[in-house]
């Protein structure tokens, strides 16, 4: 079955309210400009995370109002949840960095170690002394 344009419209528009008006709306719209700037259009319109699911126009209205040809929404202020869900992703986002970091230190210190020369024994001895010198020196 094939979906003509005002079925991908109708698809595409976020609210699904009077069907039979927006048919009517999309018949005359199309007379205005090709389907396809209109369907573009409402892709980006449905996606734009600036749209307010509350404040959004009934799909004959929008298609009326010639809505296609609006400027992208403005951003909006988000509301204290979205504010909260915003800022517990970022965190989340830190938090996954932070790990990972840290893991990527412990993997460089374990090849760090396994690839260091061990220091001999005599050696070891020898800086040992030094060093007690150096902190306790004698009177």
């Amino acid at each position: 079955m094939m979906i003509d344009d005002f079925g991908l419209f109708w698809n595409a528009y976020p609210r699904k309210v009077s069907v039979v008006s927006t048919r009517e709306a999309w018949k005359v719209a199309i007379t205005k400009v090709n389907p396809k700037v209109i369907l573009d259009a409402v892709k980006a319109y449905a996606g734009d995370p600036n749209r307010d699911p509350t404040f959004t126009p009934a799909p004959a209205r929008w298609l009326e109002e010639e809505r296609w040809a609006d400027d992208p929404l403005p951003p909006r202020k988000l509301g204290t949840h979205e504010l909260r869900e915003v800022e517990l992703a970022k965190a989340r986002e830190r938090d996954r960095i932070e790990r990972e970091r840290s893991a990527e230190a412990i993997r460089l210190d374990q090849q760090h170690r396994e690839n260091a020369v061990p220091i001999p024994d005599e050696v070891k001895k020898r800086l040992l002394e030094q060093w007690s010198r150096n902190v306790y020196p004698r009177p």
